[in-house]
């Protein structure tokens, strides 16, 4: 792959610099590399749902492309950063994706909407673009993420082959769902899309250019449908508002701020072979902050990362989104990035944008070096136990996801086949966990049912806030968790 577009964080969420040439271009690519990825199309009410979902959060920062799909995030853009150089919407990309991928051969799944919905807005693309290939057409059954039957859509998937797969479930849930598979399917990209196959269907219909124009498409909606959109639209605008205004000021008073003498964080040099050390050197542009980024993720190779933050007074959305860019190759070569010492107003930003859910941010040398020692610890300190007493106690890793279900999903088969006959209680102790997707919600519901099915007592509980939230949005919380 080329250079990945250059990333910029606005709220907490990272969005691509790319007009609609580069987006098509780089999905062109995608297709060709064959390597499976997933393109979220992300507006406003995204945003206000990632603050309060951390789910949604964490797929958003992960994800492989993320467009700005609003004009009040273009908007934004201008205040805390480079601008974002366009809005880039999903219902005006979809039909150029189409044209591309009729001239590269490539074909299209149509998933979700109303039924018949998918087949009607096939058969629109096919009659504006003669010769684009279908692989198919299919709206499932109405379910919840967690309770969906995936195996059917998988096998559908894998019948057909596409080459990019359009997925029209809403938000969030058609991010989670493609946020399940993605690392197993052989699609090369599936794009969220939202109401796109309603417009194309006909089933909606968009503003007027003139409105698409000057950015009040969404207004043109509101009074168009406001029994439906009227409370959603005015709950979005309340929270650009507010965080808007908290964001200013606390860079106005960022700008008060005169400079001081920062100590050097302490404990850096004590972390050994196994963490690359280093000072956060400001970042001024697009080219300084790549060449910052390929540089130091080339010298780490598999170690973990400690940036020394303490002389950080603020951090602008291009710095932001170099920080999640190099987090990100981290955790894909299963070390971290850790930042140490950051405070001030860049930290109140840091957790006002809800970043502290992903990146590491650590306050004191001894807190670092406890850090350092967990994360090298296998599987993060997860394990999985055949107690005394007719105990089987799963002590969750810090994280359970997609990414690594399947190791936790063979170890749980294995233990559990054993010690069934034994068994008299199931633990499950997420103590230590700090984040589940809904791979792994799905996973521990059909533990519940496994163990409820043999008559085995359940428990489980010691979740943090955040974890907790996630089960509450997945209505998994009354099912799995006890007093």
């Amino acid at each position: 792959m080329k250079t990945e577009p250059q990333k910029l964080v606005l709220m907490g969420i990272p969005f691509h610099d790319v007009t609609f040439p580069e987006t098509v271009a780089w999905a062109k690519e995608r297709i060709r590399w064959r390597v499976p990825a997933y393109m979220a199309t992300a507006n406003l009410d995204f945003v206000m749902q990632a603050w309060d979902d951390p789910e949604l959060q964490r797929i958003l920062l992960e994800a492989s492309l993320v467009i700005a799909d609003g004009m009040p995030i273009v908007w934004m853009s201008k205040l805390f950063g480079p601008p974002l150089r366009e809005r880039v919407t999903g219902s005006d990309l979809v039909p150029m994706l189409a044209g591309m991928c009729r001239d590269e051969g490539f074909s299209l799944f149509y998933l979700g909407g109303a039924p018949g919905v998918a087949e009607q807005a096939a058969a629109e693309l096919t009659r504006r673009f003669p010769g684009l290939k279908t692989a198919g057409c299919y709206s499932p059954p109405l379910a919840d993420v967690v309770n969906m039957n995936h195996a059917e859509i998988l096998a559908r998937l894998e019948a057909a082959k596409p080459d990019l797969l359009l997925v029209a479930f809403g938000a969030p849930k058609q991010e989670k769902w493609a946020n399940m598979h993605v690392r197993q399917w052989q699609v090369p990209l599936a794009i969220g899309v939202g109401g796109t196959l309603d417009f194309l269907a006909g089933a909606q219909t968009r503003a007027p250019r003139l409105i698409q124009r000057i950015g009040f498409e969404w207004l043109w909606r509101m009074f168009t449908n406001p029994k439906r959109l009227f409370r959603r639209y005015a709950k979005n605008l309340a929270f650009f508002f507010n965080v808007s205004a908290r964001l200013l000021w606390l860079r106005a008073r960022f700008s008060k701020v005169g400079k001081k003498t920062e100590p050097f964080f302490q404990g850096l040099d004590k972390l050994g072979d196994d963490v690359l050390t280093a000072r956060w050197p400001g970042l001024l542009d697009a080219d300084a902050a790549r060449q910052w980024v390929q540089q130091l993720d080339d010298t780490a190779t598999s170690r973990c990362i400690a940036l020394n933050m303490t002389a950080v007074r603020w951090l602008t959305s291009l710095e932001l989104g170099a920080l999640l860019t190099l987090s990100q190759r981290r955790r894909q070569g299963g070390a971290r990035l850790l930042l140490a010492g950051l405070g001030g107003h860049a930290r109140r930003l840091v957790n006002t944008c809800r970043l502290d859910r992903y990146l590491e941010l650590v306050d004191t040398p001894e807190q670092l070096t406890h850090t350092v020692r967990e994360l090298l610890r296998p599987a993060h300190g997860g394990r999985l136990t055949h107690a005394a007493e007719g105990r089987l106690l799963f002590a969750l890793p810090q994280e359970l996801t997609a990414a690594n279900l399947a190791v936790w999903r063979t170890k749980w088969d294995v233990v559990w086949r054993a010690a069934r006959p034994d068994v008299r209680t199931v633990v499950v102790d997420g103590a230590a966990t700090r984040f589940l997707d809904s791979s792994a919600l799905g996973f521990l519901v059909g533990i519940k049912k496994a163990v409820d099915a043999q008559g085995v007592a359940w428990q489980c509980g010691a979740f943090g806030g955040a974890v907790q939230q996630i089960m509450k949005i997945a209505h998994v919380d009354k099912l799995l968790l006890t007093g």
